[in-house]
């Protein structure tokens, strides 16, 4: 493999997959087309407006201005010898993959949410992408093919921080993407319900902030609240962990098995607030759960791990 092209930005996972290749010495670099308001890095940047204003411009506006991808992607892509898809391909439903099977060139799609969850899976995907990915295990029931490669991170820019004793209120921390998909309702409900029992607490909510600076944010928590609803465990968590930080997410039962050593607080929306009691009052408890979370995000989503397994998987 001489030469990789990752197309995408998402939560800085292409980045950072890029950044981790390079040390390996190969030749790896991103291409993106979102507006990117979190200030990762990309080699090419083409950011391209899409309205999600009315089911008119989802459905007449948006594929138009999607075909704006292919005159910038196709000079570019044309100088590598794989292209890594993140999230969605140069054209909707993979259209242009059989121009890039024609060309010669080695086609991975990845998943990483939305994209994939609860639809079925493009049939061009299945058929001539070769090799599919998944960025969370839960996606594995609507790619039936794909492979779990767990979100990279690069341990040296997380370094252990720790989950300190701290005299006065305990700062929950919460950064939602989206509000609705991150159960963030009921977060603000057991906030305001400790805050009326007499909690000396803090809500730390992280919202449309450069990653550079939200992850300041998270070296000042006590306690992380991911999200309560999909069922797995999101860039904030994986960070937080590394950081030493205790986290609450949901894990959904069938997907227990892919945390074995249980380094999270595993909370829906119905434990959040008996979940956060329990923290609150037990420091040793939050200490802990640091330890453990770092020990499991070394072993499990250490960049430079992945970009040797990925370099073993690709086609």
């Amino acid at each position: 493999m001489d030469s990789i092209l990752h197309i995408g930005s998402i939560a800085g996972v292409p980045q950072e997959l890029s950044s981790a290749q390079r040390c390996l010495g190969m030749k790896s670099d991103v291409l993106s087309f979102e507006y990117d308001d979190f200030g990762y890095r990309t080699d090419y940047h083409y950011p391209i407006k899409l309205d999600y204003s009315t089911k008119l411009s989802i459905y007449l506006s948006n594929p138009v201005n999607l075909l704006k991808k292919m005159p910038r992607l196709l000079p570019i892509a044309r100088r590598y010898d794989l292209i890594h898809f993140h999230y969605s391909s140069g054209l909707p439903f993979g259209l242009d993959f059989p121009l890039w099977r024609a060309l010669g060139k080695k086609i991975v799609m990845h998943h990483h949410g939305s994209d994939i969850r609860f639809k079925r899976e493009p049939l061009i995907y299945s058929k001539l992408a070769q090799r599919i990915f998944v960025s969370t295990p839960d996606l594995l029931k609507w790619s039936r093919g794909a492979t779990w490669i767990p979100n990279p991170i690069d341990l040296k820019q997380y370094p252990f921080i720790g989950a300190k004793n701290r005299v006065g209120s305990v700062k929950i921390l919460h950064a939602p993407s989206r509000r609705h998909l991150k159960g963030t309702k009921k977060v603000l409900e057991a906030v305001q319900k400790l805050k009326d029992e007499g909690y000396s607490v803090e809500l730390m909510l992280i919202e449309n902030t450069p990653h550079r600076v939200a992850v300041e944010h998270y070296k000042q928590a006590d306690i992380i609240v991911d999200q309560l609803l999909i069922g797995w465990y999101g860039m904030l968590a994986q960070e937080c962990m590394a950081l030493g930080k205790p986290v609450c997410v949901y894990i959904s039962e069938d997907l227990l098995e892919f945390t074995p050593s249980n380094p999270l607080v595993n909370t829906d929306s119905s434990s959040i607030l008996d979940n956060l009691k329990l923290l609150i009052e037990d420091p040793q408890l939050r200490a802990d759960l640091g330890k453990k979370g770092r020990s499991y995000v070394e072993r499990i989503h250490s960049s430079e791990r992945i970009a040797r397994q990925l370099m073993d998987l690709y086609p």
